[in-house]
């Protein structure tokens, strides 16, 4: 496909970047209208923070502390937000698009840099604000090295 020159790459897999926040059902939205006016599929990903995971770890004490209390943690919450993705994609993502759901836990620019690898995305859709409703802060974590090192277009949506 060419549009006024330049080689457009069809798009056939969308990663969609998902953090629960109230930004997250229109960052659905739209990639359910980039998806269907491509005939593509999304994939919905969501990251368990690693500083959530050792903040968790840090607040058993000594004596309670194991790693199986830590991993039964991440089993809980993973299984957790596989749910609430289960929910969420279908009240926002077209019946006309297919879609799958992810959820990783550590790093999430690092976590959602290689859902995009792993899936072989075509474009990668996030918010340009999240949980903290800080643009700032936003930008100066997640968002800022996703647009630095992702291997892909990012179409960030910014949402007031």
């Amino acid at each position: 496909m060419i549009r006024r020159g330049i080689p457009m790459k069809n798009i056939q897999r969308i990663v969609v970047g998902i953090d629960f926040s109230d930004y997250s059902p229109k960052i659905l939205e739209y990639a359910s209208w980039v998806a269907e006016n491509n005939s593509a599929e999304i994939v919905a990903v969501n990251v368990i923070n690693q500083t959530r995971i050792e903040e968790v770890a840090a607040d058993l004490n000594d004596e309670h502390f194991t790693s199986e209390v830590v991993q039964k943690f991440i089993q809980d919450e993973t299984q957790k937000r596989q749910q609430q993705l289960t929910e969420l994609l279908p009240q926002w993502v077209s019946a006309e698009v297919s879609f799958r759901t992810v959820v990783k836990n550590g790093i999430p620019y690092e976590q959602i840099l290689q859902v995009v690898d792993d899936e072989k995305a075509d474009i990668l859709v996030i918010s340009s604000r999240g949980r903290t409703n800080f643009q700032d802060y936003m930008f100066g974590t997640t968002a800022e090295k996703i647009f630095r090192h992702s291997p892909i277009s990012v179409l960030s949506c910014n949402l007031l």
